[in-house]
């Protein structure tokens, strides 16, 4: 049996924007690090999600998740008022929680599948770190807040431009390959650091379906040779949420 030290709102801090792109995942324990890798199902959208351990692992652990929702709802009947541990068996892991006052344990058993059931996002993570960034942006919260109200205005659209004009980056819910439809531009960052975005550049609009759960600022990175966007949340210091976005056509 493995025990795994974390808190368990770093494990729902990450569960949970992974499973608003998809109902299963691969959660990996590797060294001081616990983390995801997962797609929306049209792959518009990857999603790398970690948390660093307090403690290294000797043991790299796997765990395959069937029902990600089912296991944040197990979480959620522990309740936080205690000392959460997480142990993995085999094919099971028992995440339980002691009450600091009552010392009552409330615990619950989660069974995992087989690899062969859980496919892990064929996506090269180091590969991604290694690029470099052209331009680099913050969108804040509110700003984000703004895109989702400009998306209720232009909810038939699903792609968003984005691109540089007189030193700050403006975005546009719209999609140049229709005619006749109802748009919206915005600012979404005052200034910036690079290149210039010369180019509207449209991504898949589901991206910020995902960022309006974000209680912090966003930053975000373009590289303009293989036309790829980063949007990058730190919502605590030890969690990581990074989503990865390849340009559409047009």
């Amino acid at each position: 049996m493995a025990s795994i030290p974390l808190p368990k709102s770093y494990l729902e801090k990450i569960l949970r924007p992974v499973n608003r792109l998809t109902e299963s995942c691969v959660l990996n324990i590797q060294d001081d690090s616990l983390y995801s890798v997962c797609c929306s199902a049209d792959s518009t959208v990857i999603l790398y999600a970690k948390a660093k351990l307090p403690l290294s692992i000797s043991q790299s652990t796997r765990l395959n998740l069937i029902s990600i929702k089912k296991l944040l709802s197990g979480l959620e009947c522990l309740g936080n008022n205690g000392k959460f541990s997480l142990e993995c068996e085999t094919n099971y892991i028992k995440c339980q929680n002691v009450d600091h006052e009552t010392e009552e344990q409330t615990f619950f058993k989660y069974h995992l599948v087989d690899d062969s059931i859980v496919k892990e996002a064929p996506v090269n993570i180091n590969k991604i770190a290694s690029l470099k960034f052209d331009t680099e942006f913050i969108i804040s919260v509110s700003k984000i807040k703004q895109l989702m109200s400009g998306y209720a205005f232009a909810s038939d659209l699903t792609k968003i431009y984005f691109s540089c004009s007189d030193k700050k980056v403006v975005a546009e819910i719209n999609d140049k390959t229709l005619q006749n439809v109802d748009f919206i531009n915005l600012v979404v960052a005052p200034e910036f650091t690079g290149e210039d975005i010369l180019d509207s550049v449209p991504v898949s609009m589901e991206v910020f379906k995902n960022l309006a759960h974000c209680k912090s600022d966003i930053k975000v990175r373009f590289n303009s040779q293989y036309k790829v966007f980063i949007f990058q949340n730190f919502e605590e210091e030890d969690v990581e949420l990074k989503y990865i976005i390849s340009a559409l056509v047009k």
